[in-house]
């Protein structure tokens, strides 16, 4: 069975992370969140992936090439416009056959999901989607369930939580073209998969399958820190590519990729995942972060719930608190989110340098020795005391 996953787009609300990098590839666990997707679709039985690229689709094409390193045959499909995740689906129509997964490139998903979904095509043979319990239907459209069948879809639900949401793993078959050919924009009508799955429901042809297992959106960055901690706690991972000095401390449910140095008396607490080439100096201490490839944190510098870039440098004795705290994303104010702060790629924070709960500071910032980060730092700004 081919596997269609859908990562063409932005991830605007992960910014500034996804600036040249589309959300898929953010790293979760030490990888991207595609790839975890990905291996969960082959270890389900899926014979040929599909991409749906778009945002920075080289990023995506150069780690994965042709699939050989997992195993199994990888197409790319471009979506040059992102209208949808229906839209999305609808430039997959000329490369598929037969029924199909389809799976989105930013929602962890387990292969015992996609498991469960293909046996219920299997004896129902109605398309089928995966429902989750959560609060947050707006994000996801709540899934109204009569017995085995969906009878609606809606972001506006007008039960008391917990909500059974869209999960965003489906089996479908060609069928679910005609459904998004219908789809008329200028009739007010949308390209996100609600609409699709209404259109579904109606006909009463829409299944859904409820799961308790592994199933993480990663909406926010808060999300990337959440979901780190929790993939880290169930894996073991290796640290032989790592040099960690003696007298460094390393607690369980942390993640070192090759070539990361960890130097006298420092600290990792749990949750901590240090990428590719990760340098950590005397003394600093580091919980619940993400720290991407080939990034510098210098000595006694104290990072809590930090999501780092790539060639980010940190300075000596520069810290950041951790949360909770207040994130504006866009126009809407979240209070009390596990953020402390994220520090985007090639972002440099020279020595003593504070950074408040909560601040977001683009690519390529300057911050000088001693400054007090908080808020919303724009890419490419230099910050100077005073």
């Amino acid at each position: 069975m081919q596997a269609v996953i859908l990562a063409a787009g932005e991830g605007q609300r992960l910014g500034p992370l996804t600036e040249g990098r589309p959300k898929p590839m953010v790293p979760v666990g030490n990888q991207p969140i595609l790839e975890s997707v990905l291996e969960a679709a082959v270890e389900a039985g899926a014979d040929e992936i599909v991409l749906v690229v778009g945002h920075a689709r080289e990023r995506i094409q150069s780690h994965f090439g042709d699939g050989d390193e997992w195993g199994v045959p990888i197409r790319y499909v471009v979506q040059n416009h992102q209208l949808g995740a229906a839209h999305a689906l609808a430039q997959t129509e000329s490369v598929v056959d037969g029924p199909f997964l389809v799976l989105h490139g930013d929602q962890l998903v387990d292969a015992d999901l996609l498991a469960d979904l293909l046996e219920r095509w299997e004896r129902t043979e109605r398309a089928t989607i995966a429902a989750v319990q959560s609060d947050r239907p707006t994000e996801y459209g709540a899934v109204a369930v009569d017995g085995e069948s969906v009878v609606a879809v809606s972001k506006d639900p007008t039960d008391d939580p917990p909500f059974l949401v869209n999960a965003g793993a489906y089996v479908f078959d060609s069928s679910v073209f005609d459904v998004v050919r219908d789809i008329d924009p200028a009739e007010g009508q949308d390209y996100g998969m609600a609409t699709t799955l209404q259109r579904l429901a109606d006909d009463g042809s829409l299944s859904a399958v409820l799961h308790r297992g592994t199933w993480q959106d990663l909406t926010y960055p808060w999300d990337l820190l959440t979901t780190n901690a929790a993939l880290l706690r169930r894996r073991d991972d290796d640290v032989d590519g790592a040099a960690v000095h003696d007298s460094a401390a390393v607690a369980d449910d942390v993640a070192l990729d090759e070539g990361v140095t960890v130097g006298p008396n420092a600290t990792l607490l749990p949750g901590t995942a240090l990428g590719r080439n990760v340098r950590v100096g005397a003394n600093a201490t580091l919980s619940n972060c993400i720290v991407m490839a080939g990034a510098r944190i210098g000595d006694g510098a104290v990072l809590n719930d930090c999501i780092v870039g790539e060639s980010v440098s940190v300075g000596p004795n520069a810290t950041a608190e951790g949360g909770p705290a207040r994130v504006v994303v866009g126009e809407t104010v979240h209070d009390d989110v596990g953020l402390g702060a994220v520090l985007a790629d090639r972002t440099t924070l020279r020595g003593g340098v504070t950074v408040a709960p909560g601040t977001v500071v683009g690519r390529e910032v300057l911050a000088d020795c001693g400054t007090v980060l908080r808020g919303r730092i724009d890419s490419g700004d230099t910050i100077r005391r005073g």
